[in-house]
């Protein structure tokens, strides 16, 4: 059984003009959402072995609150795939991850992040807004058996639904 946890990067500024947007970094209400999601995941108890980000500042700055409190003992793995990446891109790091992690979170970008979910699970999801995490489970040994509508949806967490 394998288990991945895809995630949205959370809320980024605009708020500086000239900034390319590799460089954007998470606005006050990232700051809070982020360190929240962790919050809620720790409760939920999940082991994650694992936390590759894009190296976008507002991926790392999101992953870097989620290893804060869910893998303080390892370091976020940087991914320049992960930016701005396809389905197909994302899926072939999926394919690639070591055997004898169980739980990985990946940390990227609409609309990759919404496409390659859809593509893993048996149904669609609209939109996965900034700060949600999906966490998919896999009846597979090995990561590189995941492909297509071959994971079962087993939470689809973000900030607004714990605010309501």
């Amino acid at each position: 059984m394998k288990t991945l946890l895809l995630a949205r990067h959370a809320k980024s500024s605009w708020d500086q003009p000239g900034k390319d947007d590799f460089d954007r970094v998470l606005n006050e209400g990232g700051l809070s959402d982020a360190p929240n999601m962790a919050d809620f995941l720790q409760q939920c108890g999940y082991p994650i072995n694992r936390i590759i980000s894009s190296d976008a500042a507002r991926a790392l700055q999101t992953a870097e609150e989620y290893r804060k409190l869910l893998t303080p003992d390892i370091e976020v793995t940087r991914q320049h795939d992960l930016y701005l990446a396809s389905h197909n891109d994302i899926l072939s790091i999926i394919n690639t991850l070591p055997g004898n992690d169980e739980m990985v979170m990946l940390v990227g970008h609409n609309p990759g992040m919404n496409d390659v979910l859809n593509y893993l699970i048996r149904s669609e999801v609209d939109d996965m807004p900034t700060c949600s995490v999906a966490i998919i489970q896999f009846d597979v040994y090995s990561w590189e058996d995941i492909k297509i509508n071959t994971g079962n949806l087993i939470a689809f967490e973000y900030p607004e639904k714990h605010d309501e």
